[in-house]
């Protein structure tokens, strides 16, 4: 199960180039697991030319958008309206690279490891092609309406 860029913009609130995931790769709302992917160009949002790349911190944004994703699909799978989130709190998050190339595929797959009323938390793991690049937990709250 792939879920391209655009339909994908339609279960998440971020738009324009502040969306930066290119496709869910696969996404299990049972289990509450999602695999995200993104190509590195030279115009993605946290290019820097100065580094020749893409920073690692960066990809705490893909990790969220991976995750906002899910509930996305989640609510679409449920037949409800996708509700915003928050980011409560970040942990472990550490890298074992600097710097992302363009041309790479960075990969985020997203767990979730709890859920409390409208809080969970996710630990995330993030590849660049095949190899472990870094890893790290979110906690995030569901805005309810």
């Amino acid at each position: 199960m792939t879920i391209e860029h655009d339909e994908l913009s339609t279960l998440v609130p971020h738009r324009g180039k502040m969306f930066i995931i290119d496709r869910l790769s696969d996404a299990d709302v049972k289990n509450w697991i999602a695999e995200s992917e993104t190509k590195i160009t030279e115009d993605f949002m946290f290019y820097d030319k100065n580094l020749g790349g893409v920073p690692d911190y960066a990809t705490f944004e893909m990790i969220a958008q991976t995750i906002s994703s899910l509930m996305g699909f989640y609510a679409r799978e449920k037949g409800i309206k996708p509700n915003m989130g928050m980011i409560l709190s970040v942990s472990g998050l550490k890298f074992d690279e600097s710097l992302i190339k363009a041309g790479d595929i960075v990969k985020v797959r997203a767990v979730r490891e709890s859920a409390l009323d409208n809080v969970y938390s996710f630990s995330a793991e993030v590849f660049v092609g095949e190899k472990h690049f870094g890893s790290g937990k979110l906690t995030v709250m569901e805005m309810t309406s």
